[in-house]
């Protein structure tokens, strides 16, 4: 995205930003999940994640099953659902609540699920009762009993003060109190003594490059279309950690942010789309479970005009793994709007012709449209992960035995480790040799690992073959002799002697990337 591409320069940005550059991106008031509490479970979650309600027949009735923990957490949760709606008919089976149900119905859309919910009617004792419903349940019970939704921000607050903040707001607090007890006063005045300390963590590496798009701009002589990309740490209080790397609080980020004329936007949107898109497919043993899903019109932010996510189908369903959206020209709009600096781009001769070789008269200065690919390398290095493990039925060189063969079939490129260099046997005799490969994998800038622990060859094969080694190299007593020495691939895991001097050169071509 960078280093192959002529219009695409590379730049890091400072992690701790400014209150102003989220006020001018609009992070301070809209960078928000909507979060959603259970009456029952009092777990909280993200409305937009949470799946529907679940309705199950039984014994020719409709009921909408809850599931419990224990059977005295059923029992509490049966006495607060009869608290919560009186004269509701339920009953309790072990650890699991069922309510049976006359009808329930869906909101009329996701956009108006707030304030047009649909209703799930229960039977009652003497009457059927009401509940709203809006479109999704507690994830891990399917109960419906939930609070309505309030919008969290998703920004680490911190602050760069000499003065321990906490003494600051509990200086303030106590002042304070003694002249009101309005809470939202108290909290305005502690606001107001922290703004000036006030800082954020980024939650995307995006606006770090709207800020600095006129010095990336100038200082490297850039004229649209060209690109600044991005790789780098962001932060997100995510409420709900999901999946071991798939949704964490801290996580890495690679973004590109690629400036062109607002005319040409659409075509740039689909050359990134369908660019990136043969990226993900490239590395992977499966590509049929890569697959892009263009945003419905209510997914889309405000200032989108589209969006094509690529999602990968993780063991637990389908995850975004990256967005190519066409940003527009907001970003830069809102920062020139805020700082008082233009940011825009003013055209040359040189602009006057076009792509197809017209020529225009007028120059113009316009603000450019961008074009933004934003993927997490977590979720990335997870679906890889995911896409490349299998087990293979081997016989085991230790025992004779059918065994299973973990395997990680990482692409070449992407395994942490290209080749693992290992003597036969550890002996004295062998090392020289087996270190002077080492080395000359090193010289050539790949990854090489020294294997010389006292276990078998077939051993350490394998623990190569679980952390996705392409090849292993061995050095034996024959090597010695004839200066050959033995590669074995991991897929295959076939055997061939090479000449030691074309070892090396052998394995750089393997890692060339044919598609470039």
């Amino acid at each position: 995205m960078v280093y192959k591409k002529d219009n695409v320069v590379g730049v890091d940005t400072s992690i701790i930003t400014p209150p102003g550059v989220f006020k001018a991106s609009g992070h301070l008031e809209s960078f928000t999940d909507a979060l959603v509490d259970c009456k029952l479970t009092k777990e909280r979650f993200r409305a937009d994640k949470a799946p529907p309600l679940t309705v199950i027949e039984k014994n020719g009735r409709k009921v909408l099953p809850i599931a419990a923990p224990d059977k005295a957490v059923a029992k509490d949760w049966e006495q607060m659902i009869q608290q919560l709606l009186p004269g509701i008919s339920i009953s309790r089976h072990g650890k699991e609540l069922v309510l049976p149900i006359v009808d329930f119905q869906k909101p009329a859309s996701v956009e108006t699920a707030e304030t047009n919910p649909g209703k799930i009617i229960f039977e009652g004792k003497e009457a059927a009762v009401e509940l709203a419903y809006r479109g999704y349940v507690e994830p891990n019970s399917n109960s419906p009993f939930l609070t309505d939704s309030r919008p969290f921000n998703l920004m680490f607050k911190t602050f760069l003060d000499p003065i321990d903040p906490i003494e600051r707001v509990m200086t303030t607090t106590l002042a304070g109190s003694q002249e009101t007890d309005d809470i939202k006063k108290l909290r305005q005045s502690v606001d107001s003594v922290l703004a000036g300390s006030t800082v954020f963590l980024r939650p995307e590496t995006a606006q770090g490059v709207f800020v600095n798009f006129l010095a990336c701009q100038r200082t490297q002589k850039l004229r649209p279309p060209f690109g600044i990309a991005q790789i780098g740490k962001s932060f997100r209080n995510e409420i709900r950690l999901e999946h071991a790397i798939f949704r964490t609080p801290e996580f890495e980020q690679m973004e590109l942010e690629y400036f062109v004329p607002p005319e040409d936007d659409s075509k740039w949107l689909s050359y990134w789309t369908e660019e990136r898109f043969k990226w993900w497919k490239r590395y992977a043993n499966h590509p049929e479970n890569f697959r892009q899903r263009p945003h419905e019109e209510h997914e889309l932010a405000h200032y989108a005009k589209g969006c094509v996510d690529v999602e990968y189908k993780f063991p637990w369903g389908w995850g975004e793994v990256e967005g190519v959206a066409n940003r527009g020209d907001y970003d830069l709009k809102q920062h020139s709007e805020h700082s008082g600096v233009r940011l825009d781009y003013s055209e040359d001769s040189k602009d006057l012709i076009t792509e197809s070789g017209e020529q225009r008269t007028e120059k113009r200065s316009y603000v450019p449209y961008v074009i933004e690919s934003s993927c997490g390398l977590n979720r990335a290095l997870l679906a890889y992960l995911v896409d490349a493990y299998s087990e293979d039925s081997v016989i085991d060189p230790t025992t004779g035995k059918s065994a299973k063969r973990p395997l990680l079939r990482l692409h070449p490129q992407l395994a942490p480790i290209k080749v693992a260099v290992m003597p036969l046997m550890p002996k004295p005799e062998l090392m020289p040799l087996t270190k002077q490969l080492v080395k000359a994998f090193r010289r050539e800038r790949i990854n090489v690992r020294l294997e010389d622990q006292n276990l078998k060859i077939g051993k350490r094969y394998y623990r190569h073959d679980e952390i996705g080694t392409p090849w292993c190299v061995t050095v034996d007593y024959q090597s010695l002799e004839d200066n050959m020495i033995t590669i074995r691939d991991r897929d295959t895991m076939e055997q061939k002697r090479v000449d030691i001097e074309g070892v090396v050169k052998m394995v750089k071509e393997k890692l060339t990337d044919v598609d470039e």
